[in-house]
């Protein structure tokens, strides 16, 4: 299975987050894929960075991402993101732009994004909750 990690899930881990912490290591355990794409890195750069806490970017930097797949946006997943937004939008839905193009990546990818944001249950994808208690 594909994970396509969220901004909020990789904070949860770097905060060790008990049950995210479980999952993240769960999903490891049984070789799953786990993804990051380049808006998740940037806004989780950036809040790192403007905490000034270094030593969270350091760990993120040197430990986390070798456990995940970098998974860059293409052409087509630009696309699709301004449609699911628009769509999202005539819904009376108000979305971030990093999430359409999340979701876009994860439609691409037949992935299930590992979010606690619910706004992404208003786009064409798949949700896993790792705060969750199952």
């Amino acid at each position: 299975m594909i994970y396509l990690l969220d901004t909020n899930t990789v904070s949860d881990y770097l905060e060790y987050q008990p049950l995210v912490t479980r999952r993240f290591e769960d999903r490891l355990a049984k070789s799953h894929q786990l993804m990051i794409c380049p808006p998740v890195y940037y806004e989780l750069r950036r809040g790192l960075l403007w905490r000034d806490n270094y030593k969270k970017l350091e760990m993120l930097q040197t430990e986390v991402l070798d456990y995940l797949v970098w998974e860059t946006l293409i052409d087509e997943d630009w696309m699709l993101a301004a449609r699911f937004w628009a769509d999202a939008r005539g819904k009376g839905k108000q979305l971030d732009d990093i999430d359409p193009l999340i979701a876009a990546l994860a439609h691409r990818l037949n992935a299930t994004i590992a979010s606690s944001d619910s706004d992404f249950d208003a786009l064409p994808v798949q949700r896993e909750s790792w705060r969750d208690s199952q």
